[in-house]
C-alpha cells in the first residue's frame, strides 16, 4: 500500500510538470514513423479549408497539398489532409500538437491513408516546415512540433524535440531509415 501510495505522488508530480495546455504524444524514431506511413512527401500547401465534422462536434481543416518529390512510398500530384482544429466564422478550435497548414508554405509529410482524406503521421512529429537560411540560400526543414505537444517516450520520460537541419540532410535520413524498415513494418498500419 505505501508503494502505491509512493507511485501516485510521483505520478501526480510528473504530471503537474507538465503544460496545462498542452497535449502529451509518444516519441516515435525516424524508422517507426517512416514505417508507419504510406508516403513521405515534400510538396506545397495550395489551400486549406476548415469546416465542422459531419456530428458537428469538431472543426477540422482539410489542406490541398501539390505533391513536388516523393521520398519514399507513392503518392498522387494532389493530396488531400484532414487534421482537427481550424476556424469556421469567429469561432476556432485549436487541436494542440496537430499539424497546421497554410496557403504558399512547403512541407515534408508523412502520411497515412493516402486512399481518403490523408493524415500525419505522428502528429507534428512527421510535419516540417521549409524555410531558407538567408545567409546562404540553404533550404532548411524546420520541426512543427511547438510547446502545445509534449513529447515523452513509453517509459514516461520527456522527449527531446526535434531540430531543423538541411532539407537535403532530412531527405537523406529519411530514405535511409526506408532503407533499414523491413518491409513488411510498413505493411502494417
Amino acid at each position: 500500500m505505501k508503494r502505491l501510495l509512493v507511485v501516485l505522488v510521483l505520478a501526480a508530480a510528473a504530471m503537474s510538470a507538465l503544460p496545462a495546455s498542452a497535449s502529451t504524444f509518444v516519441a516515435m524514431g525516424q524508422e517507426e514513423l517512416v514505417a508507419a506511413s504510406q508516403a513521405v512527401v515534400v510538396g506545397e500547401v495550395l489551400q486549406v479549408r476548415a469546416f465542422w465534422n459531419d456530428d458537428a462536434t469538431a472543426i477540422v481543416s482539410e489542406a490541398q497539398v501539390r505533391v513536388d518529390e516523393t521520398l519514399v512510398g507513392e503518392a498522387p500530384s494532389i493530396v488531400t489532409v484532414r487534421t482537427f482544429g481550424g476556424t469556421v466564422g469567429r469561432l476556432r478550435i485549436e487541436a494542440l500538437g496537430f499539424p497546421t497548414f497554410h496557403t504558399g508554405e512547403r512541407l515534408v509529410l508523412f502520411l497515412e491513408d493516402l486512399e481518403g482524406p490523408a493524415r500525419v503521421v505522428g502528429y507534428q512529429q512527421c510535419e516540417y516546415r521549409i524555410t531558407v537560411r538567408h545567409s546562404d540560400g540553404t533550404e532548411i526543414a524546420v520541426p512543427a512540433v511547438d510547446h502545445g505537444a509534449h513529447l515523452v517516450h513509453l517509459d514516461g520520460r520527456a522527449a527531446a524535440r526535434p531540430r531543423a537541419l538541411p532539407l537535403a540532410t532530412l531527405k537523406d535520413q529519411i530514405r535511409q531509415a526506408a532503407d533499414r524498415s523491413p518491409a513488411d513494418l510498413r505493411d502494417v498500419r
